[in-house]
């Protein structure tokens, strides 16, 4: 009888000897470095050396190195071209599989599906989509790999109506421990289909390509508000507005501030981004917007957009360092906001930021109930470090870890994309529902039973 595992099998496991891929770089190796950095998705990188780099490019290689990999009892772990800062495809004498290479994307229009692969990125997708009439809830930077962002859950754009990305995937190509390759869905295997979604570097496998849902694409509109805000006084007023406009807004609409240092001094944009069915009812979500604005506010722009427009306007620091920390909650802007403000004023980095947003203030409809991952509180905060390597690096990465320690008392979870857990693995644990851990760890005890997958710190 088949296993609900296993039932699609594409490539079987060889019995003989494999070889290493050719595209394997060793330790010694002309570019081994540089290949060794790029599993990274910051310009600080941790020391560990992997034995093995394997940039595969397509299933084949996937397969293959991961069936070397079990021979050779090497620990396999993946790098998707995402944007986790964990360093998670980073193990000293591990083979490190970089799959950003499978990027291809495949769009059917009339079916409102899409196939991709795991490296290709949030702009590249809505790109692919332009002109289709179709959108997906992409990430919020452009250069987020998709693969690493779905096993993640996918905290995208327009959670509130599309809910997370990963309750969009229809079903996922994926490689096991011992080389298969098969077809994970919710008829397949349901447990193991409802861990891919949410696992993120915990999950046992290889995600070599993704079915998708497509929804119908939006028209977006976005006014952002800029304000000067000093001290934990300041910080508590604005949060005030923000807790007032949240309270009005539709599902279709998030509120992001982003609380960072300008000159010295603490300032918050709050952007609101509307995403509606047509012009008029984008006009209309973003009308809230202009009833009462906080003290202090020195610009309100409106502007129509895409959602490339969106991943485009976003800045990129190539070459920075860059590490986070993620935390839910369901306290309001006005609770979280002033605890924040020792934190950003004692930066190491005038570049760092913490991001509060309402993404998940309100849904159209209640999160999947088949998907290891749900939103874990009403707002998301996320503190970054970014830096420049070589500049107080300990102090940068020790810096987004204690400013969510100021919100412990009132923080219900946390979110496996953004989790430092090299530094809090403990946190793991958190990044799930109750049982969330013990449901991982029984998919990898069922796929994986020899551990060929390495365990992310919180999981070993």
């Amino acid at each position: 009888m088949t296993e609900p595992s296993v039932v699609e099998s594409v490539h079987a496991a060889a019995d003989e000897a494999v070889d290493p891929p050719a595209a394997a770089a060793r330790p010694g190796d002309v570019g081994y470095e540089a290949r060794r950095r790029r599993l990274a998705v910051s310009g600080w990188v941790p020391q560990d050396r992997p034995a093995l780099v394997v940039a595969a490019t397509d299933a084949a290689d996937v397969a293959s190195a991961v069936r070397h990999a079990a021979e050779h009892g090497l620990p396999v772990t993946v790098r998707s071209g995402g944007h986790g800062t964990a360093f998670t495809a980073l193990a000293e004498d591990a083979l490190a599989l970089d799959v950003s290479a499978l990027a291809e994307a495949v769009v059917d229009p009339a079916s409102r599906t899409a196939r991709v692969g795991p490296g290709v990125t949030s702009l590249a997708l809505a790109d692919a989509l332009g002109g289709t009439g179709l959108a997906f809830p992409v990430g919020h930077k452009a250069d987020v790999g998709l693969g690493g962002f779905l096993l993640a859950g996918g905290n995208g754009w327009n959670q509130g109506a599309w809910g997370s990305a990963c309750e969009s995937v229809r079903d996922a190509e994926v490689v096991l421990a011992d080389g298969r390759s098969i077809v994970l869905d919710a008829a397949a295997d349901p447990e193991a289909f409802a861990v891919l979604r949410g696992a993120g570097p915990a999950f046992p496998g290889v995600v070599t390509s993704y079915g998708l849902r497509l929804w119908p694409e939006p028209v977006v509109r976005r006014r952002s508000v800029r304000v000067r805000a000093a001290g934990p006084a300041g910080l508590a007023a604005v949060g005030a507005w923000a807790d007032a406009l949240a309270g009005t807004l539709a599902p279709e609409v998030e509120l992001t501030l982003v609380l960072g240092r300008t000159d010295g001094v603490p300032g918050v944009v709050a952007s609101v981004t509307a995403f509606g069915a047509d012009d008029r009812h984008a006009d209309e979500l973003l009308e809230p917007v202009s009833r009462a604005l906080p003290t202090g506010t020195s610009a309100v722009v409106s502007s129509a957009t895409s959602l490339p427009g969106l991943l485009r306007a976003e800045p990129a620091r190539p070459g920075s360092g860059c590490v986070a920390q993620q935390a839910w909650t369901r306290a309001g802007y006005a609770d979280v906001l002033p605890l924040l403000a020792p934190h950003l004023a004692a930066a190491p980095s005038a570049a760092s930021s913490v991001l509060v947003s309402s993404a998940s203030y309100r849904r159209a409809a209640p999160p999947a109930s088949d998907t290891l991952h749900r939103p874990l509180g009403t707002l998301t905060v996320a503190a970054y470090a970014v830096w420049w390597p070589g500049e107080d690096d300990d102090a940068n990465l020790a810096w987004p870890t204690a400013t969510l320690d100021s919100l412990a008392d009132m923080t219900t979870g946390h979110y496996v994309g953004e989790t430092d857990l090299r530094r809090t693995p403990e946190r793991l644990a958190r990044c799930w529902a109750a049982g969330g851990i013990d449901r991982v760890r029984a998919v990898r005890d069922r796929l994986d039973p020899a551990g060929v997958f390495r365990a992310p710190p919180g999981l070993a």
